[in-house]
């Protein structure tokens, strides 16, 4: 029983060290007032994996740190689409 328990314990590890943090920049669209970064800003950062989600209302873009592990960028723009403002990556860096 303890040699399972150390093999999840180890599997649990190594999987965090594959896991990487990763930045993605998202041109957002149909956003008319200063309530619309709120919305894409909630719809993007209840996306499980995402770690920070900003809004910038002027440049029409979102940026959003997440880990590759738990989430992807389609995942994220499809949360912003589906709440009513289609989100297309504009860059990823590692």
């Amino acid at each position: 029983m303890r040699t399972i328990i150390l093999l999840f314990a180890f599997l649990a590890t190594v999987t965090e060290t594959f896991a990487a943090e990763r930045t993605a920049l998202f041109s957002i669209e149909k956003m008319t007032c200063a309530l619309c970064p709120i919305t894409v800003h909630q719809a993007m950062a209840a996306v499980s994996g995402v770690k920070t989600a900003t809004v910038d209302f002027e440049k029409k873009q979102a940026t959003v740190v997440f880990e590759d592990s738990a989430t992807t960028p389609t995942t994220i723009a499809e949360a912003s689409t589906n709440s009513g403002y289609p989100a297309t990556l504009i860059q990823l860096t590692p």
